[in-house]
């Protein structure tokens, strides 16, 4: 078993692998949309998110410290799975990409968690270690079965960067292509029909269920996104309210994600489609 095996249901911010060119962040693009509703659905309906718990946290960065200082505590630390020599052979690379000496700072940017019935609970811990110029991101899976007290390790990414190349995660509007400008264009554009289209609904008189059309003025089809980073555009099916925005994780090597979606019921009403008034019949003249 293969110590960068990941189960795709437990991805949280980027997906890591343990070498590459830096820059090339390899995204496990997370519906931007969907997540934004999900936290909203989970605030407005009084859900607590996640909670940290110290006891995987404190695993997680015991990991990380008994793999950049190369103890052999690590192997105390691993399931069974993991203790081959291929897996050995992983953590010599990984500890490669850890620069030398401690970390000035660690703090855990990502974690969620997992219970299934009968099989335990599992974890993933994310955390960020700065250095001198660079940082370090380690990302650590955690398994505790059922009816057992200690999480053991069943999986572990590393992936660094240097101060210069996070930068050019952070979100700016200069020096980008054209792709990137029209995109936020025509971001701009859809949200500025539909409020145009949600202004006219609600001046317009005689319009019979009016709070229909309101809802209506804001619905959307198909969605877009750009990774402002690498200017890699995608579409989808996207039925929803406004869905418009700006997206990015809590870790540094998070890219932001730019959306919109096309604004189909603004586009109709705007046309005279949708959200007509019934025409007013004059009152008829009495017969002399």
């Amino acid at each position: 078993m293969s110590l960068d095996k990941w189960s795709s249901s437990l991805r949280y911010h980027s997906k890591l692998s343990l070498g590459g060119d830096v820059p090339y962040f390899e995204i496990a693009v997370r519906k931007a949309g969907l997540l934004a509703l999900a936290f909203a659905a989970a605030a407005l309906a009084g859900c607590k998110l996640p909670v940290l718990d110290p006891e995987s946290d404190a695993v997680a960065r015991a990991m990380y410290t008994d793999l950049r200082t190369g103890s052999p505590e690590i192997h105390t630390r691993l399931s069974p799975e993991l203790k081959t020599p291929a897996s050995q052979a992983e953590l010599v690379n990984m500890r490669a990409l850890i620069p030398p000496g401690e970390p000035s700072t660690g703090k855990a940017v990502g974690w969620n968690y997992v219970s299934v019935l009968g099989q335990g609970k599992s974890a993933v811990m994310t955390h960020e270690y700065d250095y001198p110029g660079k940082v370090v991101l380690a990302q650590v899976s955690l398994q505790r079965p059922e009816g057992a007290k200690a999480w053991i390790v069943d999986g572990a990414r590393i992936r660094a960067a240097t101060t210069q190349e996070l930068d050019a995660l952070k979100f700016s509007p200069l020096g980008k292509s054209p792709t990137h400008y029209v995109f936020l264009a025509a971001m701009g554009a859809s949200l500025t029909l539909m409020l145009v289209a949600l202004i006219k609904v609600i001046r317009t008189k005689g319009l019979k269920r009016k709070w229909l059309w309101v809802i209506a003025s804001l619905f959307c089809v198909i969605g877009f996104e750009i990774n402002w980073f690498s200017g890699a555009v995608s579409w989808k099916a996207n039925f929803g309210l406004i869905n418009a925005g700006v997206l990015s994780g809590s870790s540094r090597f998070d890219p932001w994600i730019l959306f919109f979606c096309l604004p189909l019921g603004a586009i109709l009403i705007l046309a005279g489609v949708w959200a007509k008034p019934e025409p007013v019949q004059d009152a008829e003249t009495p017969a002399p």
